[in-house]
């Protein structure tokens, strides 16, 4: 298998070659240099504009308002230094407009949105019985004890192993 796979790569990278010196029944070649870096170019160019316009509808979409409009963002810091974003200054206190790129922002895919619906408390329950996420307190508990389990074998068998080479 492993020799079949190196014949049919060989073939492949030969096959490719060869049309850049085999020649189409008007002297041009099959393939040159210069039509593989134009088309390279073009769909360089149409991957650019279409994530840039993929970007714009999303934020469209998301926001429901144009994306060539751009709201305000205010941050402000409170008594116990926690920062909170809003789109209106904090009343109270001083605020600070925050300006974003939007090639800045990258979209994450939430793994927990029971929190959105205001069921995080039922969640938090329900959360036991099916699979455990990573921020839930019972498997971050348990992840804790085995690594102190691990590092007591570890420890004992470093210690056996001291006492055999007499250390």
């Amino acid at each position: 298998m492993k020799y079949f796979t190196y014949l049919a790569v060989s073939v492949m990278i030969i096959a490719v070659i060869s049309l850049f010196y085999l020649k189409k029944p008007n002297g041009e070649t099959w393939l040159s240099t210069s039509v593989v870096i134009n088309e390279s170019q073009q769909i360089k160019d149409k991957i650019i504009s279409f994530t840039s316009n993929t970007f714009e509808q999303a934020v469209s979409s998301v926001s429901n308002t144009p994306s060539t409009t751009r709201s305000k963002i205010f941050k402000w810091q409170d008594r116990q230094g926690q920062w909170h974003f809003s789109d209106t200054p904090h009343p109270n206190g001083k605020s600070v407009e925050v300006k974003l790129d939007p090639k800045d922002i990258n979209v994450v895919v939430a793994q927990d949105t029971a929190i959105l619906s205001g069921s995080s408390k039922s969640s938090a329950v329900n959360n036991t019985s099916a699979t455990p996420t990573v921020y839930d307190p019972v498997s971050i508990k348990k992840v804790f004890d085995d690594a102190e389990k691990a590092k007591q074998k570890l420890e004992q068998r470093t210690k056996q192993l001291n006492d055999l080479n007499g250390f």
